[in-house]
């Protein structure tokens, strides 16, 4: 088992001030959706939202704007241009991924992004297919990176077979100390390292074992980062707003009728128990 220091602290964001404008909170472009898989990246937005980020933009593929723009009313929509360069979009904090497809064109331009994005960025879902699908840890980039695999993507990712939770634990601390990453390994337990330091989540339960949980919590990770929290603090304070948020929700409602809105819904309850 490889050594680390292990971390027990939740980071806290700061008190807002007085005279505080949606300006100084961030503004994060989500990149996601396409037919039949909008639920993703709306999910994301909220979680964004109910983080705390200032502005909300999500990028979607033209035909998907109006169903997304009419399912999240405090975000701005932008069509998915492939051909968008990186650089204009610099102002950002990024995440890709959720519904976002696998088309090749896709899957080139997340990798073009995952190398030139000069900011802060999360990958998720299909964003992490399209990493799997090239040499990927030989990709030099800019800016901190946060990955958030379960153990399927992961293995996808490391080779380390999902059942092997210990072997994928290593992995994911060797790989990202290697490659200067975060890497958000969820499950039961989920856990943040950077290489270096290892978070090991307390919270969550078998009732988030449903498809969007994930996406909600790609969107809170871009919504702490929007605030200035570094990207490991944001993973580890994500990861367990998340997580508390489902606790709640399971104490609500139960197990199998807690859905990733419920969490969303109690994402607020979870900041407050922090207090």
């Amino acid at each position: 088992m490889i050594e680390v220091d292990l971390v027990d602290t939740i980071p806290r964001l700061p008190p807002r001030p007085e005279n505080a404008h949606k300006g100084l909170f961030g503004h994060a472009l989500l990149v996601g959706g396409s037919r039949g898989m909008t639920g993703a990246i709306v999910l994301a937005g909220h979680g964004a939202l109910r983080a705390g980020a200032g502005l909300v933009t999500i990028a979607t593929p033209t035909d998907c704007q109006d169903i997304v723009a009419a399912s999240l009313p405090c975000a701005m929509t932008m069509g998915l241009d492939l051909s968008l360069s990186v650089h204009n979009l610099q102002k950002y904090v990024l995440a890709i991924g959720p519904g976002l497809g696998q088309r090749a064109e896709t899957q080139a331009k997340v990798r073009e992004w995952y190398a030139e994005w000069q900011g802060p960025a999360v990958l998720d879902a299909d964003a992490l297919n399209a990493l799997a699908t090239t040499d990927w840890q030989t990709i030099r980039t800019h800016g901190p990176r946060v990955l958030t695999p379960h153990p399927g993507e992961w293995s996808r990712l490391s080779g380390i077979p999902a059942s092997e939770r210990e072997l994928q634990r290593d992995r994911a601390i060797e790989i990202a100390r290697q490659n200067q990453l975060i890497i958000v390994l969820k499950g039961q337990q989920s856990l943040v390292t950077d290489g270096s330091r290892l978070f090991v989540n307390s919270t969550g339960n078998p009732s988030m074992a449903v498809g969007g949980s994930g996406d909600v919590l790609t969107g809170i990770l871009a919504g702490l980062i929007c605030q200035k929290l570094n990207a490991f603090d944001a993973a580890v304070l994500g990861v367990y707003l998340h997580g508390r948020a489902g606790d709640i929700a399971h104490r609500d409602l139960g197990t199998p009728s807690t859905l990733p809105t419920d969490l969303l819904e109690r994402l607020p309850d979870a900041f407050r128990s922090l207090n």
